[in-house]
């Protein structure tokens, strides 16, 4: 079961961030953002009405961390895919294995070996050349938002271990959603004049996929994870994600991949892959 989970979560990271580019054309990031976790906040209720489920009170501290972890991670992203590449969306969420690891060693004390150094190391090296090429592209703000989201990610992941120990992965997601559609939705009314917006067919079809896909399986199955891994196991998934969200980005969507580009994400990627044989030493 957790291979076909890992499975999953593979195809729609691998998809998701050219979908929330897609979402975000001709509507107001905010208004994308809202309708995407009101819709999939309703569907995972329903999930839940049908599996005869309830949202227990034990939930809702691990909901409260992965719902304001998330809104503010998604504000970050949608924000910053007005300006950036799906493929580079992807590339620096690739950097969450590190960050998480990071994130274990502060709250946890985890010890982190040479090899596991070594990996951060390689992969701020990575990060380092994407943002020497945006900023002489004046696109740096973007990265470094987007880097944020990664940084607030990887800290809710480490703080949900502890928190969704023995709850339902369901009930832990739909309460999350509907935390989020409550902030998102203020954020959504704050910014923009919601009775005059519209969505052009291409949004709308971004957005439900986004919901359906990537909110109410995705989270679920991420939360799943999480409950049943090391939280710096279950964001390896972010080994593959890159190179083939950069490729969907680049043939879908028109989108440069520029030599700092792809040797950046080469660092990254070797950094996580010299992440994973650390962690395969541990046993």
């Amino acid at each position: 079961m957790q291979k076909i989970a890992y499975f999953v979560l593979i195809l729609l990271w691998s998809t998701t961030p050219l979908a929330i580019n897609w979402s975000v054309q001709g509507v107001p990031y905010s208004a994308a953002l809202a309708a995407r976790f009101g819709l999939a906040a309703a569907l995972a209720l329903l999930v839940l009405a049908i599996w005869k489920q309830k949202i227990p009170r034990s939930s809702w501290p691990a909901s409260a961390c992965a719902g304001f972890g998330t809104s503010l991670s998604m504000l970050c992203v949608y924000w910053a895919s007005q300006t950036v590449s799906s493929g580079l969306v992807a590339v620096l969420f690739g950097l969450i294995p590190l960050a998480t690891a990071g994130f274990s060693w502060w709250s946890f004390g985890l010890k982190l070996n040479r090899f596991e150094m070594l990996a951060m190391v390689i992969g701020i090296t990575g990060l380092l050349l994407i943002f020497a090429e945006k900023l002489r592209l004046s696109g740096v703000l973007g990265v470094a938002v987007v880097l944020l989201a990664v940084l607030i990610q990887a800290a809710a992941a480490v703080k949900l271990k502890k928190l969704a120990a023995g709850q339902s992965p369901l009930a832990v997601n739909a309460g999350a959603l509907m935390i989020a559609t409550v902030v998102l939705s203020a954020v959504c009314v704050w910014q923009t004049d919601v009775t005059n917006l519209s969505f052009p067919a291409q949004s709308l079809a971004a957005i439900a996929y986004l919901a359906v896909f990537g909110s109410v399986l995705g989270f679920s199955l991420y939360y799943w994870l999480i409950r049943e891994c090391k939280p710096i196991t279950v964001s390896l998934i972010s080994l593959i994600t890159p190179a083939s969200a950069l490729w969907m980005g680049h043939s879908l969507n028109g989108e440069e991949v520029s030599g700092s580009l792809i040797w950046g994400t080469a660092f990254i990627l070797l950094g996580l892959a010299v992440h994973l044989l650390a962690q395969r030493g541990r046993g």
